[in-house]
């Protein structure tokens, strides 16, 4: 396997589906983000990164320690955002690395636009995760489109926030996103050659599916939280590039407004772990009831996922 490095450039336009993720109406929820904003930006990711320039929050899931004092496995579980603008050479980088399974949890409109760019020899398999009655995506667009007042009304006084944190419980709750997710824990769990999954920015259902592997591969919340938030620090470079394009174009007076649907928050992954508390009673019973994984499954994620 190769070393790892750090990379963290090149991303999408959000216009054109670069947030990549679906959201229900938010309720009224509460929470700032101060405390998630302060932490994600005191925190320094370990270099996993798989160093793709066209796919910077494209990244190894091991080498996590585990409460009882194991390591989660490197090069069995990669995660990434989306792959559609790798080169040749980039896509060497995954042959090198020996991924044969793709898991795609972007919705057909997102592939439509932005088909993966794979080597020969890596199968990619769509277990799509969306809403269909309410893509963020398309939402985030038209309100670009309807400029800074549209922008204010709607993602002003918290409502982004509140938002995605109604997105993030919609990804526990939702049956056909338990499916997918469901479907590519097994996939990973009979894997006997390296796995990715992705989605555009790798960020909300990659960072779900990646906090779902690593809780239960008995990976502390603190450490799986500070593998979440890492990737602000992955997607920041190409962010702030974006958010410079669309001032420039006159799109975006406000770049505030944008941040906390282009980035994460700790509050985010609090609402889809309280999700799973409220609709399942505990973590367990998700991976029973919400992603239907039997025992003998979950056994073999485990064994998978750690290092002996």
């Amino acid at each position: 396997m190769r070393r790892l490095v750090v990379a963290a450039t090149g991303l999408g336009v959000l216009a054109t589906g670069a947030v990549g993720c679906s959201a229900r109406p938010a309720p009224d929820a509460a929470g700032s983000g101060s405390r998630s904003a302060a932490r994600a930006a005191a925190t320094a990711p370990v270099p996993r990164s798989m160093g793709l320039r066209d796919a910077p929050n494209a990244r190894d899931l091991g080498g996590y320690r585990t409460a009882d004092g194991h390591e989660v496995r490197h090069g069995v579980v990669y995660r990434a955002d989306a792959l559609n603008h790798l080169t040749p050479a980039e896509q060497r980088t995954l042959t090198e690395d020996g991924v044969t399974e793709d898991l795609d949890f972007r919705s057909p409109a997102e592939v439509a636009t932005a088909r993966d760019a794979l080597p020969t020899g890596v199968h990619r398999t769509a277990l799509p995760v969306y809403d269909p009655k309410a893509d963020l995506s398309r939402t985030m667009a038209t309100l670009l489109a309807g400029g800074p007042a549209a922008q204010q009304r709607a993602l002003g006084a918290g409502k982004a926030v509140q938002m995605m944190d109604a997105y993030y419980a919609w990804l526990v709750s939702d049956p056909a996103a338990g499916k997918a997710f469901g479907a590519a824990a097994r996939a990973i769990a009979d894997g006997r050659t390296p796995v990715l999954y992705h989605c555009t920015q790798g960020k909300d259902r990659t960072g779900w599916m990646s906090a779902v592997l690593l809780t239960a591969a008995g990976v502390p919340r603190t450490t799986v939280d500070q593998d979440y938030l890492a990737s602000n620090h992955y997607l920041q470079a190409a962010n702030d590039r974006q958010v410079a394009q669309l001032q420039a174009a006159g799109k975006l007076k406000d770049p505030a407004l944008l941040e906390p649907v282009l980035g994460v928050r700790e509050s985010y992954l609090d609402a889809a772990f309280n999700e799973v508390k409220a609709k399942y009673g505990s973590f367990d019973g998700y991976l029973g009831k919400g992603l239907g994984l039997d025992r003998a499954t979950e056994r073999k994620l485990r064994q998978r996922l750690i290092a002996a």
